[in-house]
């Protein structure tokens, strides 16, 4: 390599996701493709097996959401790294349907992490709801909230997210 030539820095990214039957996994899978085109080193796991986020420059991180609340191995990951994370250039995203109960009322407790850790960005995408796979308790909840059924997620959306977080990304390294 010519000395002068100044070496290309690769940054690394976690991409970490809380997903019980996929639907938001192939979110993140989407969120790291676009992350791997434009250059940067990417991991893409699964929150309950991330060891740490002390590896990584940025985090985005995600999670499906029920019932307003994040999947435990998602959350817990928030909870457990919260210094590390709050340290760290961090973007979450929300998967699922949207409902609020009243006016003003949070639409999840990501909304919450987002602050505790000033992520640059909380995005939220439509989820898929495949009634096949819920079990009986989620198929009781599910009747009473009563969402649309299908496949809600909006794949140009998430690209354009990531493509922006992506810039941020640029940004930062070039400082």
């Amino acid at each position: 390599m010519d000395p002068h030539t100044p070496e290309e820095v690769t940054m690394k990214v976690l991409v970490a996701v809380g997903s019980k039957y996929g639907a938001t996994r192939e979110v993140a899978r989407r969120i790291a493709d676009e992350l791997r085109e434009r250059g940067f080193e990417v991991d893409l796991q699964d929150a309950c097996d991330v060891q740490g986020v002390h590896y990584y420059e940025a985090v985005v991180l995600g999670s499906a959401v029920y019932g307003g609340l994040w999947r435990r191995d998602a959350s817990y990951l928030v909870k457990e790294h919260l210094a590390e994370l709050k340290a760290k250039d961090v973007w979450l995203f929300s998967v699922g349907m949207e409902t609020v109960v009243e006016p003003g009322q949070p639409l999840d407790e990501a909304d919450g992490f987002a602050r505790d850790i000033d992520a640059h960005d909380h995005a939220r995408f439509p989820g898929a709801l495949d009634w096949d796979k819920l079990n009986v308790g989620e198929k009781a909840l599910i009747k009473v909230l009563n969402p649309p059924k299908g496949d809600f997620r909006d794949f140009t959306a998430v690209r354009e997210w990531a493509a922006g977080v992506a810039d941020q990304l640029e940004s930062i390294a070039a400082q």
